[in-house]
């Protein structure tokens, strides 16, 4: 059983867990743009309840994925209908990526693409251990997030920080407005500030601090923030360490 979210003018379906995971930067992109687009939530229940038997999880991704035509079916996966050819990617990078140029939300030189490209990539590699931290027996997690606390937090964290302070700005990484990597970013940072509190202050890191308040007063993000379909929290599996 999957939970359909249906919205009968969109032309865009994201399919995705019903956690944040991949999927929130996505979402969030689509929200600012304005767009219109529906949603199917797996790991949940049509009521939206989560479904805590994993093996039925996982049975539901392997029932609906018959029904989709993708070379490589995955998740998160788009189907963007709007246009005379009907686009269908998988692989979140490669979505993000195809939505910032259909919403030019991908800089405005090839300089600017090239560094939304390399912090994309930072991003994502800083996930890559949020995953390693989090991915673990419950037992295990003390362990694992002292380490995170102590490594991976301030190398990325910092570096980040010191780069938005570098542009002069608080509102955006790249250029002269926002770009599909301040998504990512903001989720990214998000997640840190949950998941170590006190991670994220205004003593401590302030552009990134202003970063984030910058971003929650955007009027659309805080319109999709406040609507019923917006995920707080899990951000990961229910059945990880920490979701």
């Amino acid at each position: 059983m999957v939970q359909h979210l249906e919205n009968p003018a969109a032309k865009i379906e994201l399919g995705y867990w019903a956690i944040r995971g991949l999927g929130q930067p996505i979402r969030f992109l689509l929200a600012f743009s304005g767009v219109q687009f529906s949603e199917v939530r797996l790991g949940a229940n049509p009521d939206g309840t989560l479904i805590t038997d994993r093996l039925a999880e996982s049975a539901d991704w392997d029932e609906h994925k018959k029904h989709i035509d993708f070379p490589f079916p995955n998740l998160p996966y788009l189907i963007d209908s709007s246009g005379p050819n009907e686009v269908r990617l998988t692989q979140s990078n490669a979505v993000i990526r195809y939505l910032g140029r259909r919403f030019d939300l991908y800089g405005d030189s090839d300089l600017e693409r090239a560094a939304i490209d390399v912090l994309q990539d930072e991003a994502y590699d800083f996930r890559n251990r949020i995953i390693e931290t989090t991915y673990v027996e419950k037992t295990e997690y003390p362990e694992t997030l002292a380490e995170f606390i102590d490594k991976a937090l301030p190398r990325y964290i910092d570096r980040f920080d010191q780069y938005l302070k570098s542009t002069g700005g608080n509102s955006h990484f790249v250029g002269e407005r926002i770009s599909l990597v301040d998504f990512i970013l903001y989720e990214m940072i998000w997640q840190t500030s949950v998941m170590v509190p006190g991670s994220i202050t205004e003593k401590d890191r302030p552009s990134l601090f202003a970063f984030m308040n910058s971003f929650e007063k955007i009027p659309r993000i805080v319109a999709y923030m406040s609507h019923s379909s917006y995920i707080e929290r899990p951000i990961n599996s229910i059945w990880t360490a920490f979701n």
